[in-house]
C-alpha cells in the first residue's frame, strides 16, 4: 500500500519565495499529521507560476533554492517529492517536473515535451520521456497539456509505469476536460493516475483545481474539489495486475495493425 498526497495550491505568479514557503509549510503540516507518506506531489510551476515577464530572472538551475528546500524536506520525512518548477538549463528555460527521492537526491528531471500555445514563446521543449524505477515499481511523469496526448501515457505504461503523475495548471473553463482525461488515461492504460492541478486566481486566468487520484478501473479514490486543498489517497498496486488479468487490453494490442491505415475515398 502506498500513501500519496497532492497539494492543490493557490499560487501567486512571480512570487517564488512566497509560493515556496507556503508549499513547505503545508508539506510539513501534512507530513506531521499523516506520517509515512510515500509521495508528495505539487502542481505545475508551483514556484513561479506563469510570470513570463520575469521568467528569466526567477527560473533556477537544479540544484537551486527550490529544489534544495524540497530535497531537505524529502530527506527529513523519508518521502518522494514531485514538483513542477521553472528550470534554467544550458541557457534555456524549461517547464520541468523534478522527482526527488527520500534520501534527498534528485532522481529525475522531466522537461515538458508538449508546450501549449503561448508557452512555446517562453519555454524550450524537452525531447525525452522518463520512467523512473523505484524499487519494485516504476512511475511516469507528464505535465498539464500532455494529459491530452494518449501517446505519452501509453509510452510510459509500455515502459513499465504503474503510477503516472500529471502536474497541471488547468484553467477553470477547461477543468472538466482535465478530470475526464485523468480518468481516461488511467482506464485505457490500467494504471493509477495522480493528477494535481493548481487552483484559484492567477494574473490573467482562474485555475480550476479538480485534482484527483484515479485507480485502473477509473474510480476516483481521492479528490480535492475546487478550493485550495490537500488530497490524500492510499493505493494498492496489486489492483493493476488484477485488472489486467480480467481486461486484457494491453496484451491484446496489435501494433502491426496500427501501422496499416487505408483511406477510402467516396464519390459522394
Amino acid at each position: 500500500m502506498l500513501k500519496i498526497v497532492g497539494l492543490q495550491l493557490e499560487l501567486r505568479d512571480g512570487k517564488k519565495k512566497e509560493n515556496l514557503m507556503k508549499a513547505l509549510n503545508i508539506l510539513k503540516a501534512v507530513a506531521d499529521k499523516e506520517r509515512e507518506v510515500d509521495f508528495f506531489c505539487l502542481p505545475e510551476l508551483f514556484d513561479t507560476g506563469f510570470d513570463y515577464t520575469h521568467l528569466n530572472l526567477i527560473a533556477e538551475e537544479i540544484p537551486g533554492e527550490t529544489v534544495n528546500a524540497l530535497s531537505n524536506f524529502a530527506e527529513e520525512f523519508g518521502s518522494y517529492v514531485i514538483a513542477g518548477i521553472a528550470e534554467k538549463y544550458e541557457g534555456k528555460i524549461f517547464d520541468s517536473a523534478v522527482l526527488i527521492g527520500p534520501q534527498g537526491k534528485v532522481l529525475c528531471v522531466y522537461r515538458k515535451t508538449h508546450l501549449f500555445q503561448e508557452e512555446k514563446d517562453h519555454f524550450s521543449s524537452g525531447d525525452t520521456l522518463f520512467v523512473v524505477n523505484i524499487g519494485k515499481y516504476r512511475v511516469g511523469l507528464q505535465i498539464c497539456y500532455e494529459i491530452r496526448f494518449p501517446e505519452i501515457s501509453r509510452a510510459l505504461t509500455l515502459n513499465g509505469a504503474k503510477i503516472i503523475f500529471s502536474l497541471a495548471a488547468f484553467p477553470l473553463e477547461r477543468v472538466d476536460h482535465f478530470m475526464l482525461l485523468a480518468k481516461a488515461r488511467a482506464v485505457e492504460n490500467q494504471v493509477f493516475h495522480v493528477a494535481v492541478n493548481r487552483v484559484g486566481p492567477g494574473e490573467d486566468k482562474v485555475y480550476g483545481g479538480g485534482s484527483l487520484i484515479v485507480n485502473p478501473l477509473g474510480d476516483v479514490i481521492a479528490g480535492a474539489g475546487r478550493i485550495e486543498n490537500v488530497m490524500v489517497g492510499v493505493i494498492d498496486l496489486d489492483l493493476i495486475d488484477d485488472v489486467r488479468r480480467k481486461i486484457t487490453v494491453l496484451s491484446d494490442r496489435r501494433e502491426e495493425v496500427y501501422k496499416r491505415v487505408k483511406v477510402v475515398h467516396s464519390n459522394f
